[in-house]
């Protein structure tokens, strides 16, 4: 029986949600040596179990009478892997039992009984699906600011948009071949598709929304800050050709020399983006894809939800003008900054760049939010994205 993957679900979801590690990392680490079905289910149950974490707790209480805080971690993880797989609707009819053998795998065989009874009262009353703002599934402030800012029926909108799978987002440089699946209208290079094709890099389209709005041609010298892991790095370079250049900066050594073994063509340093000793006016264009609270990618991180807090958006947003305003200078006359962040708060968007005379991109996706354009699943097949521009 299908015993491993639903042990290997279960640690995996301890070590993201208590160890701070991240669910795609983890996976396909502990995956790549598993049968592809058991792959596909472990992930599946994982991802679940994180988008919807507080409605599956809100079942385990239902149909326990022991607090969720008194359950051994290991145990309280198992039966959120196995609500999660009866929640999803593909389980097979031995889940519970399975549950059952994983939580003797475990070596804690006194707590079969639990598994088996609350498991199988599950799986009769799955529990009432409510609005998606309900049982904690998003923390209330992030809910609150994106009331706030964007009103009622779009903020909801979103959250609903961000508990659901992505499709693959590819994007094919010029030239390149074009893989089977759908082109994403208005981002040129994009593709989604329904597994990993073998042409093209993994890259979300609002990724190459960012660097397309850099207006990139043959021959110009580039500066991407915060470059690491480089895939827009490597768009740029694809743009500007071998008589243009890029420098990619980032602050974290380790980083820095991973995506520079990633991308070699572009010229890898390492500094504080806000002080990077840089001469001023050498370059046409800089890209400041600033660090944010990443929750614009809720789609294929829902473990960010319970990390970002409304002090590191403050912080955050710090740095961000102070990344803008250092990088300013560093433009030739009539070049161009463009400011972009993976995330949707008002103080990392619209905030961060209030000081400064930004414009919005002309695209044909996303929406206007203030100086900038606003790209999300509720409105673009792309991750939440702002994008604003600042000219020389």
């Amino acid at each position: 029986m299908a015993v491993r993957p639903r042990t290997a679900a279960a640690q995996i979801l301890g070590r993201v949600l208590r160890g701070g590690a991240y669910a795609n990392v983890l996976i396909d680490s502990w995956t790549k040596d598993q049968r592809a079905d058991d792959a596909v289910l472990i992930r599946a149950n994982v991802f679940y179990a994180l988008r919807w974490l507080g409605r599956i707790d809100r079942i385990l209480t239902t149909h326990t009478s022991r607090p969720l805080g008194r359950l051994e971690h290991p145990v309280l993880d198992l039966l959120r892997v196995g609500v999660a797989e009866i929640l999803l609707g593909t389980h097979p009819a031995h889940v519970v039992s399975d549950c059952v053998e994983a939580v003797r795998e475990m070596k804690k065989p006194k707590a079969a009984g639990l598994v088996n009874a609350v498991l199988r009262k599950s799986g009769e009353d799955q529990g009432s699906s409510g609005p998606i703002t309900e049982d904690g599934l998003f923390p209330g402030w992030f809910v609150e600011d994106l009331r706030s800012a964007w009103g009622k029926d779009e903020a909801l909108a979103f959250l609903e948009a961000s508990n659901q799978a992505p499709r693959v987002g590819v994007r094919v440089p010029p030239g390149g071949r074009e893989p089977e699946g759908e082109r994403v209208e208005g981002i040129a290079g994009a593709w989604l598709c329904a597994a990993p094709p073998r042409a093209g890099y993994i890259q979300d389209p609002a990724s190459v929304a960012v660097v397309n709005a850099l207006e990139l041609e043959e021959g110009h010298r580039v500066l991407d800050l915060a470059a690491a892991p480089g895939g827009k790095t490597q768009h740029m370079l694809d743009l500007v050709g071998p008589a243009g250049s890029v420098v990619a900066n980032d602050r974290h050594p380790r980083r820095a020399k991973e995506a520079a073994e990633r991308v070699p063509g572009a010229e890898w340093m390492v500094a504080d983006g806000r002080s990077t000793g840089l001469p001023s006016a050498s370059f046409d264009r800089v890209l400041v894809d600033a660090p944010c609270s990443g929750l614009g990618t809720l789609r294929r991180r829902p473990e960010l939800r319970f990390r970002a807090t409304p002090a590191d958006v403050a912080r955050l947003a710090v740095i961000q003008a102070e990344l803008v305003s250092s990088s300013l200078s560093l433009l030739n006359p009539g070049g161009l900054l463009v400011y972009s962040v993976c995330t949707v708060t008002t103080a990392e968007t619209v905030g961060a760049i209030s000081e400064f005379k930004a414009e919005r991109p002309v695209m044909a996706v996303g929406r206007a939010l203030g100086s900038g354009l606003l790209l999300g699943p509720h409105i673009s097949p792309t991750d939440g994205m702002f994008i604003s521009r600042i000219r020389v």
